[in-house]
């Protein structure tokens, strides 16, 4: 079983990447999500582009230490019962990839490998996203084998060559001056073979602690009356009133309507577009100083704790 890490920032694309690598591949993989927060939206999202995908839900934090054996029981598990030929591992935009391989170069032997991570930067906010959250970042960037630019349709390749300037990448990092829509099935299958140096990134040089903690908020039964009252809550939500909200997301229904909608809110600007309809309407909404209690009046539902560990 090879093992590839997806990472990259809140809202950069990972999910919108693993479909396009199923889609261009062929190739049927087993995911594990980690959220951050107590929703994982992302695997519904994998399950209804591909419904024969198997998905792992992990909770919140557990893959992001490399010594947590949750995550090393899980990748143990999925490679002794489902024994598949890859495992895409797509952690939180929050987490630190370096302690990732780190845990997973712990387990690395026989029949199980790691390849080289790759890492997707959004190219509309990463500047901001550096600046301000420049730990999660620089950690995310230096961990990988490969940088994606998502959201880079209409780039020219001088614009790509002064992203890639910008970011100072490691030298051999992979840098592909083109969006992955354009990738050839050599190129995608090219991830699948790249594998992690034995010295590779975050063995030696665990990533610093985040200066700028995030926290979150979960709801289960969202719903709506209208796209335009939609509109003017994620007008609010973007104001600061409510605390700085770095990324939201999630699926909704219209009140005693069949129609749904799905939106994300990344970096002062949100997407409504309509979705197919799910079993709840849930969002999760990621940030600093949050006003919870204000922000679940504002769309209601019923906050999703995190469950208790066991004794």
């Amino acid at each position: 079983m090879n093992i590839l890490v997806i990472g990259g920032f809140l809202g950069a694309g990972k999910t919108s990447f693993i479909k396009a690598m199923t889609r261009a591949t062929g190739r049927q993989f087993v995911v594990v999500e980690n959220e951050f927060g107590n929703i994982n939206l992302d695997s519904r999202a994998l399950q209804n582009d591909n419904p024969e995908m198997k998905v792992w839900e992990l909770t919140e934090g557990c893959i992001c230490c490399s010594m947590n054996m949750d995550f090393s029981m899980s990748v143990m598990t999925i490679a002794n019962t489902l024994r598949p030929d890859y495992l895409l591992v797509e952690p939180s935009g929050v987490a630190l990839p370096s302690r990732i391989i780190a845990g997973l170069q712990k387990i690395s032997y026989g029949d199980i490998g790691v390849l080289a991570p790759v890492t997707i930067v959004d190219a509309q906010h990463f500047r901001t996203q550096r600046r301000d959250y420049a730990e999660y970042f620089e950690d995310q960037v230096k961990a990988a084998g490969t940088v994606v630019l998502s959201k880079s349709e209409n780039m020219s390749e001088a614009d790509f060559a002064e992203a890639e300037r910008e970011l100072d990448l490691a030298p051999g990092t992979h840098f592909p001056r083109c969006h992955y829509s354009r990738w050839s099935k050599e190129e995608w299958t090219a991830l699948l073979s790249k594998r992690l140096p034995g010295d590779g990134a975050g063995a030696d040089s665990p990533a610093a602690e985040p200066v700028r903690p995030l926290m979150n908020l979960a709801l289960r039964g969202v719903s709506f009356s209208s796209p335009v009252e939609l509109i003017a809550k994620f007008e609010l939500l973007l104001s600061g009133a409510l605390g700085r909200v770095v990324r939201a997301k999630g699926f909704a229904p219209k009140v005693n309507a069949d129609e749904w909608l799905s939106f994300n809110v990344v970096d002062g600007n949100y997407e409504i577009t309509a979705s197919d309809p799910a079993e709840s309407g849930d969002m999760v909404i990621i940030g600093e100083d949050l006003k919870t209690d204000l922000l679940h009046q504002l769309f209601g539902g019923v906050p999703v704790e995190e469950e208790p560990e066991e004794e």
